[in-house]
């Protein structure tokens, strides 16, 4: 994980603004100085290979998160970089990862940035400015998912436009085969990324951090696992086998311990969100019981030297498209829906990148790859909606994971009674 931030502006520049953002990287820094701008990077560790030096005397390059499938002899800031010398603004097109870039040509005197097909990873544009948390800057405008902007830094022109859209309009694979394929594909890239000793996953007693587990133990990579003792059916967590993980006791005092530090540390965001009654509420990130829960597993996680967790964020959204099953069924011709790249999914992603900020964690996303999302949308419309969670009930039981059948579970770390 890093946190980024460039901008002209002296009082910004300088350091006013970066509390929370220096979390995020709390390793190492790097800066740069370049046609005015202050390029500063936060690391999460020494090795990362930001570009900070102008390559060829006119391009500059920030990132946050990772890109599947480079050449593993290439540092992730030169191959975007040699990507956007290639294709230029088309230089996102074709990405799997999880990033936030932002690429500064001063040839061309303007500034390109890009999310991935969800924005996981936050980016900010204010003026000719980006960070990834907004209060570094001030202010600005959240970078939308699957996003190319093209800010003018002379005269502050803008333009955004879609990068790669998803395909809605055939639903017509008859197997669960290929999502299942995809989705083993995506877990492996993530956690194999995660280095040597492996990444965590907060689990939960639900299908979704269930799915990445099953995956994990049928992939035989190395991982670390931790739950809490809330709301949790523990019966069938200690079913899942534990000999991996770990369920951490919460209190009180615990529950309280982990709420102040969320309020002094964590980033704040809040958003107005419509709920499955048509009705709008806010949602604050800060006030959501999931994030204290999140708080202890990444705190308990940085004491043992970890740094990546798979996150099953993202489920809800895609899979199961407005939470009413058995009584919604997907249509025919199938079309986005609120949740799928807005709504609860931005909410709930920005829960996630911003509680793990405050511990320097970095968060992956195997149910946001581009290819597990088409492959469920080009699935047949009765194939989504045969179960709840169709594919990945039938992912789950086919390797005997114990899971509750058709029961929604959600993360919910209530201190014990």
């Amino acid at each position: 994980m890093s946190g980024f931030l460039i901008c002209r502006d002296a009082a910004a520049r300088d350091g006013s603004g970066h509390h929370f953002l220096m979390r995020r990287g709390p390793v190492s820094t790097r800066t740069l100085e370049a046609e005015g701008f202050r390029f500063t990077h936060y690391l999460s560790d020494g090795a990362a290979d930001v570009a900070n030096r102008l390559l060829d005397g006119e391009i500059a390059c920030v990132f946050d998160g990772e890109i599947y499938g480079r050449p593993a002899n290439e540092g992730l800031g030169a191959f975007l970089a040699d990507r956007y010398r290639q294709l230029g603004e088309d230089f996102a097109r074709g990405l799997e990862g999880d990033f936030a870039v932002a690429i500064y040509d001063f040839r061309r005197r303007i500034l390109v940035a890009a999310t991935d097909a969800f924005a996981t990873k936050p980016i900010f544009l204010h003026g000719d400015a980006v960070s990834s948390y907004s209060s570094a800057l001030g202010g600005g405008q959240r970078l939308p998912p699957n996003t190319l902007a093209v800010v003018g830094l002379d005269d502050g022109t803008r333009r955004f436009r879609t990068i790669e859209p998803f395909d809605f309009s055939h639903q017509h694979k008859d197997h669960y085969d290929d999502w299942i394929d995809a989705f083993e594909q995506a877990v492996a890239r993530r956690a194999i990324a995660g280095g040597a000793s492996g990444c965590y996953l907060p689990l939960s007693a639900g299908y979704d951090s269930g799915g990445i587990d099953c995956a994990l133990r049928q992939l035989g990579l190395p991982y670390r696992s931790y739950s809490i003792h809330g709301r949790e059916n523990l019966e069938l967590l200690r079913r899942r086998g534990r000999e991996n993980g770990e369920i951490l006791p919460m209190d009180e005092a615990v529950f309280a311990a982990q709420s102040e530090l969320l309020h002094g540390c964590c980033e704040p965001a809040s958003f107005r969100v419509t709920i499955f009654t048509g009705e709008e509420e806010d949602y604050e990130i800060h006030d959501d019981r999931a994030s204290r829960g999140l708080a202890l597993i990444h705190a308990r996680a940085a004491a043992e030297g970890r740094r990546f967790f798979l996150s099953g964020t993202g489920v809800d959204e895609t899979l199961a498209a407005n939470r009413h099953w058995p009584d919604a069924r997907f249509p025919d011709p199938l079309l986005p829906w609120p949740d799928f790249d807005g709504n609860w999914q931005t909410a709930y992603l920005a829960k996630e990148e911003l509680v793990a900020g405050v511990f320097g964690a970095e968060g992956r996303y195997p149910y946001l790859d581009r290819r597990v999302v088409q492959e469920f949308l080009w699935l047949r419309a009765d194939l989504k909606s045969r179960r709840y969670k169709a594919p990945l009930y039938e992912y789950m039981r086919s390797h005997g994971y114990p899971f509750d059948e058709n029961v929604k579970t959600g993360f919910n770390p209530l201190p014990q009674d």
